[in-house]
């Protein structure tokens, strides 16, 4: 089955990256802005594998199709990379191809930070020279991430059912949404 589309430019032509990288420097913290052609779920496990961990979760609902209240979902407790697997690897088609939310993966021991945005694109924040050295081994190489202004998210029927099972999954702790909670 092709994946459903996550984001599209004003014409209905899918937004996607050809595995590109680009560092984003601000006056006092950097970021890495990461494009995958597909499949960033993995990508972020790679990436956090090394990691010493414990991790926590923060799953923001932007949008909802079934009323449930859009907010962050804070997991209640830490979770180690096993669980952080699990419950990434059985939610990945619904964070991959649905643009109602963002994921963020935090490591308790501060070793990085991985947004996974509404915008098909992946915010990298810790040790920044590793996560290059990474990603061009696993092929990705430097470039410019570019999102047209004029832009749509899909919300789309057939992830309904992940939605209610995301919000059941953790005994989460629920706020108010954030203005930073828009990585752009």
């Amino acid at each position: 089955m092709k994946p459903l589309s996550k984001i599209s430019d004003q014409n209905g032509t899918d937004i996607s990256y050809q595995n590109i990288w680009e560092r984003q420097v601000f006056p006092s913290w950097s970021r890495i802005n990461i494009g995958a052609k597909e499949r960033g779920i993995p990508l972020v496990l790679d990436l956090c594998r090394t990691m010493k961990g414990p991790f926590s979760i923060l799953y923001v609902l932007t949008v909802s199709r079934l009323g449930n209240e859009t907010a962050r979902y804070q997991s209640s407790e830490l979770i180690s990379y096993d669980n952080l697997e699990l419950f990434l690897y059985t939610f990945q088609e619904f964070f991959e191809q649905d643009g109602r939310h963002h994921i963020w993966v935090s490591s308790q021991a501060g070793e990085g930070q991985f947004i996974i945005d509404n915008h098909n694109t992946i915010y990298a924040y810790g040790d920044l020279d590793s996560f290059e050295v990474s990603l061009r081994s696993s092929g990705f190489t430097k470039g410019k991430i570019e999102l047209p202004d004029s832009h749509m998210h899909h919300y789309h029927p057939e992830f309904d059912s992940s939605e209610d099972a995301v919000l059941n999954y953790w005994g989460w702790i629920k706020s108010s949404l954030q203005p930073e909670d828009d990585p752009r």
